[in-house]
């Protein structure tokens, strides 16, 4: 029967033989993670003190080989330090963007924000002392189904991301042979017909604005008496979703140098998109949020009109200063910027998503709650995919898969092929026209 390979990190039978002299050599044969064997000796006036040198210099190889890579890693780590090693991962990913990392990082570690709610679940706090070998399927789902069943089922799916992430480190490392978070319960999507906002009720909601930025009472919100005057851009920001599709983000960082008005039809090029910073505030992402948002899209004429319009006005069109991210020989850097907003926020600075969030809220009132800007996307997507097809429509989105544009964005049922000749053929009645 063949001899069983000695484990990494780990030696053979020791040695030994004595000298001419009367001292006593050991040795053996360490194997390293690289997988090569590689011999050891030490001496000693006596066997057994050869034997306690040579130990000594394996446990300092050993010690030498746990602090790499390989070695970070055992049964017994705890998934604190996993989580640290899969965020050092994360932000060296240039397929992850910071808002990302800043979001896993967010769910991983408490806030330290004083207005935090401190009995929210987080990971290190919740399973950070588990070991590698405690963190069996079992006890994962445990932590997850727990998120779902206090109705937080969005927050259960980033931890489990995260997790699968965590524990595949350890399944890298050679800690656990697979990934216990694999055979978790399943969280199902409930598919739910996207909304969106047909030509009727699109026109009572663009009254509706009308008044609210007149001052007048709408249904849900009292009529303006005193502070900030109320945003007479609000309908034109939803206008240019509704004539391009593009996304909130990218809306609020148009400038005018990406428009084309002069051209037929009149294009806008999207490159940006407004971004939060975690400890850092706004700034102007000068790429798109993947590879296909990076597009120009044809604009319709009650978009060109609004943005002719709003040129024509003396008071848009100045340059403001904003803080820019920009990509510099493959690497990001913040930059101050001159930039000719077309939608600037008080004072000439980027406007903040959030902040027009709730100003929207405020201008939909009641009657149109349910009305956000995606609500917007998802009438230009279904549009497109009616007139065209999906394909279409995820390029005018900016997605690169079709399959999510139809999932989240296209409210029209998929029409099956025509059938209806084979079905007459082999079901129709012969004597349908019998009298």
């Amino acid at each position: 029967m063949p001899r069983p390979p000695t484990e990494l990190g780990s030696y053979g039978e020791i040695g030994t033989k004595e000298k001419d002299d009367g001292t006593w050599r050991a040795w053996a044969t360490f194997r390293g993670y690289d997988g090569k064997g590689r011999l050891v000796d030490a001496q000693g006036a006596t066997e057994n003190k050869a034997k306690s040198e040579l130990r000594k210099k394996l446990a300092a190889r050993q010690k030498q080989y746990k602090g790499r890579a390989r070695g970070k890693v055992t049964r017994d780590t705890r998934l604190s330090i996993l989580m640290d090693m899969w965020l050092a991962e994360v932000r060296r990913d240039d397929g992850v963007d910071r808002q990302s990392y800043d979001l896993y990082q967010s769910e991983i570690d408490p806030s330290t924000d004083k207005r935090a709610k401190r009995d929210t679940v987080k990971l290190r706090s919740s399973l950070g002392n588990l070991r590698v070998w405690e963190a069996d399927t079992g006890r994962l789902d445990e932590h997850i189904q727990a998120i779902v069943e206090a109705g937080l089922k969005s927050k259960a799916r980033l931890h489990k991301v995260i997790l699968t992430g965590v524990m595949g480190l350890a399944v890298r490392y050679g800690a656990v042979p697979e990934n216990p978070v694999r055979d978790t319960s399943r969280l199902r999507r409930r598919k739910t017909k996207p909304q969106i906002i047909d030509r009727e009720r699109l026109a009572g909601l663009r009254e509706q604005l009308r008044e609210w930025s007149a001052g007048n009472k709408i249904p849900g919100t009292p009529a303006y008496t005193h502070g900030p005057k109320r945003d007479q851009l609000i309908m034109d920001v939803a206008d240019l979703i509704l004539g391009s599709g593009v996304r909130p983000g990218e809306a609020l960082a148009a400038s005018w140098d990406q428009f084309d008005l002069k051209s037929e039809p009149a294009t806008f090029t999207v490159t940006a998109t407004v971004v939060r910073l975690k400890g850092k505030g706004l700034f102007r992402q000068e790429w798109t949020k993947t590879d296909a948002g990076h597009r120009t899209v044809a604009l319709p004429g009650f978009a060109v009109d609004m943005l002719k319009r709003m040129q024509d006005d003396p008071t848009h069109g100045q340059m403001c200063e904003v803080k820019s991210l920009r990509e510099v020989s493959g690497n990001v850097v913040e930059v101050d910027a001159k930039t000719p907003l077309v939608f600037p926020g008080r004072g000439g600075v980027l406007r903040d998503p959030h902040n027009f969030n709730r100003t929207w809220r405020d201008a939909r009132g009641t009657v149109y709650q349910d009305v956000t800007q995606y609500t917007f996307r998802r009438t230009v997507a279904t549009l497109i995919a009616e007139g065209a097809d999906a394909k279409t429509a995820a390029k005018q989105l900016g997605q690169s898969r079709e399959a999510i544009t139809e999932r989240h964005y296209i409210a029209s049922a998929e029409r099956a092929p025509d059938s209806s000749a084979v079905l007459e053929k082999g079901l129709g009645r012969d004597n349908r026209h019998a009298s």
